[in-house]
């Protein structure tokens, strides 16, 4: 990288971040020109008023911020500040004495370092810089990216209505939520890809990409996670894999799904139970030619099926208690009937209430009308 692009890439770093956390670069800075002050009263003898040093440290601390932030944030007021306060106080210090040649050479000498270790110290800052901004911007291309990969759910297909979201702990998620229709037939799931970060968003991306080319193909929902599972375990690393929970339905009410190393599908009954569908396998990409079972159930007119992820259930409050899966379903059976952004809205808020977000929380709600 060139000088001009380092200076570059540390004035846009300078601009971008807010004052706070430039502190302790200010204070680096200011603490490196306040030794004028000392070594000013060494090239004249000694001779200055404790006083006159001090102030001289805290003026000359200040004009090296104001120049290093001036120029940084292109802030032309602070810079010329800076400059007519040093005028003003080399000419407001007293004369005195001058210092031996030894003494001279020895505050020049130090003055000398300071300037080379004022570089080095601008060299290093540029070149974190260009490696901050160079991160940031594919962490803002990765952010964008997964707002397009996990758009917020409001629609109906058929007699089923669906309303689903995934708020993500960080920049990027690994948390998928979709709906994918055909005529009056409709395919739904949540998929949590471990770890966080961009790794997770790719390997998401990948899934989402792969199951709804699949789903072009009528085929069974174990047939499908066998499919996924294929394309999916050469393309990642060993560590990673993706669970999910996946239902498929039509206009006759019968729904086939399948749970892959998930939470459990919650079934909410028009009258309050809630009932746990799953099928106990392992995690999608996890083991190569694994086969999926799937299995299916009747959804009468006012049930809802509720699939979450962990993120919703794996929050703990002061005393390190986790949340669960039994204070979702006890709060189902308590809003069973209500309005599906209703009911959304109370999971989120019982989860935050409870313990900070630690995960990807997302959840899909699926209600026959």
């Amino acid at each position: 990288m060139s000088r001009r692009q380092m200076n570059a890439s540390f004035t846009r770093l300078a601009r971008e971040l807010p004052i706070a956390e430039l502190a302790p670069l200010a204070c680096g800075i200011f603490a490196l020109f306040a030794l004028f002050g000392p070594i000013i009263d060494i090239l004249r003898g000694g001779r200055m008023a404790p006083a006159m040093v001090v102030m001289s440290s805290l003026v000359f601390g200040l004009v090296g911020v104001g120049y290093a932030f001036g120029a940084m944030r292109r802030s032309w007021w602070l810079f010329l500040s800076a400059v007519a306060l040093q005028v003003l106080w080399l000419t407001v210090l007293p004369r005195t004495g001058g210092a031996s040649v030894q003494l001279r050479a020895d505050a020049i000498g130090g003055i000398v370092l300071m300037f080379i270790a004022y570089g080095a110290f601008l060299g290093f800052i540029n070149g974190t810089a260009a490696r901050y901004l160079r991160v940031r911007a594919e962490m803002d291309l990765a952010h964008d990216i997964h707002q397009v990969l996990v758009p917020a759910i409001d629609t109906r297909v058929g007699a089923f209505e669906f309303l689903g979201f995934s708020a993500a702990s960080g920049d990027v998620g690994g948390d998928l939520v979709d709906v994918v229709a055909d005529g009056n037939e409709w395919f739904g799931y949540v998929a949590d890809v471990s770890g966080h970060g961009v790794s997770s968003g790719v390997v998401m991306g990948m899934f989402k990409s792969a199951l709804r080319m699949r789903l072009r193909q009528d085929r069974a929902v174990s047939a499908l996670l066998d499919d996924l599972n294929d394309v999916l375990v050469p393309l990642k690393s060993s560590a990673m894999y993706v669970t999910a929970a996946c239902v498929r339905g039509g206009a006759d009410g019968t729904l086939e799904y399948a749970v892959a190393g998930h939470l459990p599908i919650l079934r909410v009954r028009a009258g309050g139970g809630v009932d746990e569908c799953t099928t106990p396998q392992v995690p999608i990409g996890m083991f190569e030619r694994f086969r999926f079972a799937s299995a299916s159930i009747a959804c009468a007119p006012g049930e809802t099926l509720a699939l979450i992820t962990d993120g919703l259930t794996e929050v703990f409050d002061a005393s390190d208690r986790e949340l669960g899966i039994d204070a979702v379903k006890t709060l189902l059976g308590t809003l069973a009937g209500r309005p599906l952004r209703e009911i959304a809205d109370a999971i989120v808020a019982q989860s935050r209430a409870h313990g900070k977000q630690l995960d990807d929380q997302t959840l899909l709600l699926i209600r026959r009308t």
